[in-house]
C-alpha cells in the first residue's frame, strides 16, 4: 500500500492505493494549476511570443518605455502607451535576470546567468561590460551613490561602482544561491535573500544582520518607501520585517503559489505582486494586511515578473507563457 500526502494549498489531499502512473498523472494535473481561469481587469495590449519565457521587466524613468528580458537572452524595448516594439537585441547568452534604466533613459544595465554585467544604450549597443565571478540572479542600481548591487548563484552579494564596474565589497555570503537583493536610497539599507533561507540587511555603518528566518525562502525583496520595513515574497505569503529591529510578521494573501516578484506603487499605497508554480495571479495588495486591493488578468502560465510605471499609470507583466502584457491603471474595471 502506498500513501502520498500533498500539502500544497489549495491542494491538500491523501492519495491511497495508487499506482506510480496514477501518481504521475495527479502530480502533472497539480502542476498545470499554473494555467489561469477567468480574467480580472484585462490587459489592454498583449504581445505574444515576446520571449521564450519572460523573466524581468523595467520601466524607463519617464514611463515611456518598457524593457523586457527572457530566457533566451534577448532584451526587447516597448513603446508606451501602445506597447509596440521599438528594438530587440541579444544581450546575454542565457537568461536575462535583471534590467534597470539609468537616469535620462538613454542607458540601461542588465545582468544574467552568463555572469555578465552590462551597460547598453537603447539601440542595443554595448557601452561596457564585465564578466563577474558567478551568475547574476538579481541586481539593483543607485546612481546617486554610484552603486550596483548584485546577487549571485555562489551566494555572494557584491557591490560595484556604477561608473566603472569596479568591485567595491562583498558584504554578505549566503549558504546557497541568492535570489533577490534590495536597496533603500534614503536610509542606506541594503538586503539580500537566498535559497539557504537567510535574509540579511546592512548599511555603511552597521555590520550585516541576519533577520528572523521566514517559513520559506524568499524569492523577491522590496523596502517600503519610508525604509521602516523590508518585504519579501514566498509561497502564498508576504513577509514583513521591521527595520532595523528585524521583527517578522507574516501577511497571508490570495496567492496560491510562489510570489515571484513584488514592487511598491509610486506612492507606497499598494504592493504589486505576481505569482507562479500553482498560480499566475497578478494582484495589488494592502501593504499592512496583505489583502487584495485590485486584481488583474492572470497569465496563461506561471507568472514571471512585473513592473509599475513611475508615473503610476501602467502595469506590465510577463510569464512563462512568453507574453508581455500592459494594463492601464487609470481603468479601474474589474471583471471577476
Amino acid at each position: 500500500m502506498n500513501y502520498y500526502y500533498f500539502n500544497t494549498r489549495p491542494y491538500e489531499f491523501l492519495i491511497m492505493h495508487v499506482s506510480r502512473n496514477t501518481l504521475i498523472i495527479t502530480i502533472s494535473l497539480l502542476l498545470t494549476a499554473c494555467v489561469s481561469n477567468a480574467p480580472r481587469q484585462p490587459a489592454y495590449v498583449i504581445q505574444d511570443n515576446a520571449h521564450s519565457g519572460g523573466n524581468t521587466l523595467a520601466f524607463s524613468n519617464n514611463s515611456n518605455i518598457v524593457a523586457s528580458g527572457g530566457w533566451g537572452g534577448y532584451i526587447r524595448l516597448w513603446r508606451m502607451p501602445d506597447g509596440t516594439q521599438i528594438h530587440k537585441w541579444k544581450a546575454h547568452t542565457s537568461s536575462v535576470n535583471s534590467i534597470v534604466f539609468l537616469q535620462g533613459d538613454s542607458r540601461l544595465i542588465s545582468g544574467g546567468y552568463d555572469r555578465r554585467l552590462v551597460e547598453w544604450d537603447t539601440r542595443g549597443n554595448e557601452v561596457r561590460s564585465i564578466v563577474t565571478p558567478s551568475a547574476i540572479r538579481h541586481l539593483v542600481v543607485n546612481e546617486q551613490k554610484n552603486l550596483v548591487l548584485t546577487g549571485h548563484t555562489d551566494g555572494l552579494a557584491r557591490q560595484w561602482r556604477l561608473s566603472d564596474f569596479r568591485l567595491v565589497s562583498k558584504p554578505v555570503k549566503h549558504g546557497d544561491s541568492i535570489r533577490a537583493v534590495a536597496e533603500h536610497n534614503a536610509s542606506d539599507w541594503m538586503a539580500s535573500s537566498g535559497e539557504d533561507g537567510a535574509v540579511w540587511i546592512w548599511n555603511k555603518s552597521d555590520e550585516p544582520k541576519r533577520l528572523q528566518k521566514p517559513g520559506s525562502f524568499v524569492r523577491t525583496l522590496a523596502f517600503s518607501p519610508d525604509g521602516k520595513h523590508l518585504y519579501g515574497g514566498s509561497w502564498f505569503n508576504i513577509y514583513r520585517w521591521d527595520i532595523p529591529g528585524g521583527k517578522l510578521q507574516t501577511l497571508k494573501t490570495e496567492h496560491n503559489g510562489i510570489i515571484k516578484e513584488i514592487q511598491f506603487g509610486p506612492n507606497g499605497d499598494y504592493l504589486a505582486t505576481i505569482s507562479r508554480q500553482t498560480d499566475s495571479a497578478v494582484l495589488f495588495l494592502n501593504p499592512d494586511s496583505g489583502q487584495a486591493m485590485r486584481r488583474f488578468q492572470k497569465h496563461d502560465l506561471c507568472g514571471g515578473a512585473l513592473a509599475v510605471s513611475p508615473d503610476g499609470r501602467y502595469l506590465s507583466t510577463t510569464s512563462d507563457d512568453a507574453s508581455v502584457r500592459f494594463y492601464n491603471l487609470d481603468d479601474n474595471q474589474n471583471t471577476d
